[in-house]
């Protein structure tokens, strides 16, 4: 490819996938190899058609002792010479996978993103550009569907997505649709010198396997096989991207930020494949980097659909999926119960003034009962000299609820046949009257025992009323 098409290449880019607003400082990450130092020269030459300014940044991973150090010093070297800004880094990487407790590819990958964002932040940068080339989206494809990837893994590596672990920088590959040859052909054509990585050649490494032996191997084949894996990753990348859409219309604005629920009668009918997509775009809503593999999905796909009330499924990141009466729940493992309605500290025992508000501690609502009717009040009848107190659930609570014809059932009872949540139920606010369980207020509402039913003309009427502070 000349250096003309290359360039106009790169320039398509830029424009079809909307990289980069003129007037941007792009933060451009170079190791001294054939692909990043192309690709600094490529935007070097753009400066003036895209309107932007550049800054290198360049990590020494702290692998390679002097060679590594010697390769950042050549980046620097090249940066000034070329007269852009530099910012050279250094990494313990090994000792960061120790800690990690992951490989050292997951480590340095981790730390080279965390330094780019560092340079990003510095200088106040929005977006970073890294030199992935169509090999490397081909070594990618094959390495997730060796892992039995699914759509979004076999999609491969996109033009523009969010530098990993910073969803508030940009991270773009302009070069994504460029052969490794050609880079390495404007590298000689040029007189660049690009280092040379040896543990590139590393067998042990998986992607080096796929380049060095698998690729070639699939050439004999198939000579177009790199092309013909992109397209693989382009059609996978469409397909991908309907699903997320409509996942993402089956998240309900109104939860809480810290869970994702769907009702279980939506969830059931569901295709498998987008019930999948649901509880991969509801665990990536709460933890960016879940790392949800296919057997968690199956998991929770299997509990969500079949399992009982109160079944759990654990995922990566500290994450459940939990089941409950018409709902399902992808939420932290420590979260605290959902709050619905108005709900009273476990063990509560307040004495309520009659004719009068009763505060509530720490509540953002109160009690308040009367003589005279007011908006929204229900009416129950108050022997005179009773006490009346707002409690919580006690052992052996027994309740006359309506349609029974006064007789009574264990509160308990009645509590999960209306679906209350486990979890809920000993937070839910009582009406004690005289020894006797009043009223209940469920989702906002008072159920009134029949014991306690006013009739119009009744001396005995109280009106109660929950006011929400």
């Amino acid at each position: 490819m000349s250096d003309h098409a290359l360039a106009q290449a790169l320039l398509r880019a830029f424009r079809q996938h909307d990289l980069i607003t003129p007037g941007e400082t792009l933060v451009v990450a170079v190791s001294g190899g054939a692909d990043s130092l192309a690709l600094l020269r490529l935007l070097r030459d753009l400066r003036p058609t895209l309107r932007i300014d550049l800054h290198v940044a360049t990590l020494d991973h702290g692998l390679r002792g002097e060679a590594g150090a010697n390769d950042a010093a050549f980046v620097a070297h090249i940066a000034e010479a070329w007269g852009l800004p530099v910012s050279v880094g250094r990494a313990e990487v090994a000792s960061l996978a120790a800690h990690m407790k992951v490989g050292v590819e997951a480590a340095a990958r981790r730390a080279r993103y965390d330094f780019l964002a560092s340079v990003a932040a510095a200088i106040r940068a929005g977006t970073v550009a890294a030199a992935h080339h169509a090999d490397d989206q081909a070594e990618t494809i094959l390495m997730r569907l060796l892992r039995g990837a699914g759509n979004t893994g076999v999609s491969g590596m996109a033009y523009r997505s969010l530098l990993p672990g910073h969803p508030d920088l940009t991270l773009i590959r302009p070069l994504l649709g460029t052969a490794r040859a050609d880079l390495e052909d404007y590298c000689r054509a040029h007189n660049l010198q690009p280092r040379h990585d040896p543990t590139n050649a590393d067998l042990n490494f998986t992607r080096n396997r796929i380049r060095a032996e698998v690729i070639p191997a699939l050439q004999t084949i198939n000579p177009q096989i790199v092309p013909a894996l992109a397209r693989l990753g382009e059609i996978a990348a469409q397909d991908d991207d309907l699903l997320s859409q409509q996942a993402a219309v089956l998240i309900d604005p109104a939860d809480p930020p810290d869970r994702r629920s769907i009702r279980r009668t939506v969830f059931r009918d569901l295709h498998p494949a987008l019930a999948r997509r649901w509880i991969l775009r509801a665990a990536a809503d709460l933890n960016p980097d879940p790392d949800l593999g296919y057997d968690h999905v199956l998991a929770a796909l299997q509990i969500g659909r079949e399992g009982p009330i109160g079944a759990r499924a654990l995922l990566p990141g500290r994450l459940q999926l939990r089941v409950d009466y018409d709902q399902l729940w992808i939420e932290p493992l420590d979260a605290p119960p959902v709050e619905r309605g108005y709900l009273l500290p476990v063990g509560a025992l307040i004495p309520v003034t009659l004719d009068g508000l009763t505060k509530i501690e720490g509540a953002r609502w109160s009690l308040r009962v009367a003589v005279s009717p007011m908006p929204g009040a229900v009416a129950l009848n108050v022997p005179p000299g009773s006490t009346v107190i707002l409690r919580t659930r006690q052992r052996g609570d027994r309740f006359a609820p309506p349609g029974l014809g006064g007789h009574t059932r264990s509160l308990a009872r009645w509590m999960i046949d209306h679906k209350i949540p486990a979890p809920l139920r000993d937070r839910i606010p009582i009406l004690e009257i005289a020894g006797m369980t009043a009223a209940v207020l469920k989702d906002s509402g008072w159920v009134i025992s029949e014991h306690f039913v006013s009739l119009d003309a009744s001396p005995l009427r109280r009106y109660v009323f929950v006011n929400s502070s």
